[in-house]
């Protein structure tokens, strides 16, 4: 299937799961929320490219360097 097909797919389940929530009272919202998980599906690839939005950055510091940054405030809260 191609992906249009399967995203049309998925919307028509979701459309269909909001209708069975319309008729069913004890059960609607878990039926909404998973009408709700499928439409975010769709629109997360929609909207999603094949570049992550933020590029990692390299990290500046070594490992060692970067506990002991950390630590450098605790070490001075206990010597006064």
């Amino acid at each position: 299937m191609a992906d249009n097909e399967v995203a049309l797919l998925v919307m028509k389940a979701a459309t269909d799961l909001r209708k069975a929530a319309t008729l069913d009272k004890k059960r609607r919202a878990e039926l909404q929320s998973l009408a709700d998980y499928l439409e975010s599906i769709i629109y997360e690839k929609e909207l999603s490219s094949d570049e992550p939005s933020y590029a990692e950055a390299e990290p500046s510091l070594s490992l060692e360097d970067e506990i002991k940054r950390m630590i450098k405030p605790f070490r001075v809260r206990l010597t006064r």
